[in-house]
């Protein structure tokens, strides 16, 4: 869980680095050429609602407004902008306007952004949400943005349900695309590199109630096969029973987490919490098994009554001490 954090951490700060590339992705050429005279646009974002934020569905969708500002004529206009990794469900120009010289555009759009959110750390988990823009018909040499820092921001009214938003950081990055896109024209395993207008929004867990919600009612199962322990072994439905009503309630807990994420092959922290849940609640079944020997076969009452008493104070300290350290190794310091 602390290395997953580390990485993450690591990975946010890579995508919001203007000179850091990030891993996994084609490497962009950061220098200009020498005879390049690009159009400096100035591009800002103001964020207006998060209208869908899901983990399961791997997507999120952000109505905002975006501005475009330039001089000269070379640039016609930047209404041909993508969301990279998105949608645009609508686009509604507001503004085109020739001011002191200077033309600006604005914008009004909703998008659908596809983002493969980590797992590893549900339901302690953080995620950096990114609004990318590009301008598909000039590249980098032709067009430069610069991103507007002072006028670009969040709506308070935003909020995202179960999540704090961080401050938002606004940059402008060179995106390549490692291909020709079967241009003739270009050498084989060329690479097009766009100025790319990036709006980073980072959101974490609000508070340990979501964690809780998650666990309540395994924690109680987990305590009631506990209590199996303090119950005479030879009184087998109610001390076996325990631990089988216990099982069903910690698989049923699986359930609900399963329908909480994508279908993946990665164990979250939720799957490692409740696995170790249904672990210790198999243990407390093998331990009646054991006591139960021990009191009727080997007829060592005294024996077995001292280890249940030992049996509870070991396995409730482990799992308490466990149920801390995972959380704990999750969650940002």
């Amino acid at each position: 869980m602390r290395a997953n954090q580390q990485a993450a951490a690591g990975r946010h700060a890579a995508r919001l680095d203007p000179a850091a590339d990030e891993p996994g992705v084609t490497s962009a050429d950061r220098m200009l050429s020498a005879d390049a005279r690009p159009t400096l646009v100035t591009v800002g974002i103001y964020v207006d609602r998060i209208l869908e934020l899901s983990v399961k569905d791997v997507g999120w969708t952000v109505e905002f407004y975006i501005w475009f500002r330039w001089g000269g004529d070379t640039l016609k206009t930047c209404e041909e902008f993508q969301v990279v990794d998105g949608t645009v469900d609508s686009r509604e120009k507001e503004e085109d306007e020739s001011i002191e010289g200077e033309r600006y555009q604005r914008f009004r759009v909703v998008a659908k952004i596809t983002k493969f959110f980590d797992i590893r750390r549900f339901p302690c988990d953080e995620h950096l949400l990114i609004i990318a823009v590009e301008l598909p018909g000039h590249q980098r040499g032709e067009v430069l943005f610069v991103a507007d820092q002072e006028g670009s921001s969040v709506s308070s009214r935003v909020k995202v349900p179960a999540y704090d938003l961080k401050p938002v950081v606004v940059l402008e990055k060179p995106h390549s695309y490692k291909t020709a896109r079967g241009d003739p024209r270009l050498q084989k395993g060329a690479k097009s590199t766009y100025s790319q207008l990036r709006m980073g929004v980072g959101i974490e867990r609000s508070g340990w109630g979501q964690y809780f919600k998650l666990f309540q009612s395994l924690y109680i199962a987990v305590l009631l096969a506990l209590l199996a322990f303090f119950i005479r072994p030879t009184e087998v439905d109610p001390r076996f029973g325990l631990g089988v009503g216990a099982l069903f309630a910690g698989v049923a807990n699986a359930y609900v987490i399963s329908s909480m994420v994508p279908d993946t092959g990665v164990l979250a922290l939720a799957d490692i919490v409740n696995g170790v849940g249904i672990a210790v609640i198999l243990l407390t079944v093998l331990q009646s098994t054991i006591s139960l020997h021990l009191y009727t076969i080997r007829e060592a009452h005294a024996v077995s009554r001292a280890f249940d008493r030992l049996s509870f104070a070991v396995i409730l300290t482990g799992y308490m001490l466990l149920n801390i350290a995972l959380p704990l190794g999750a969650i940002s310091h």
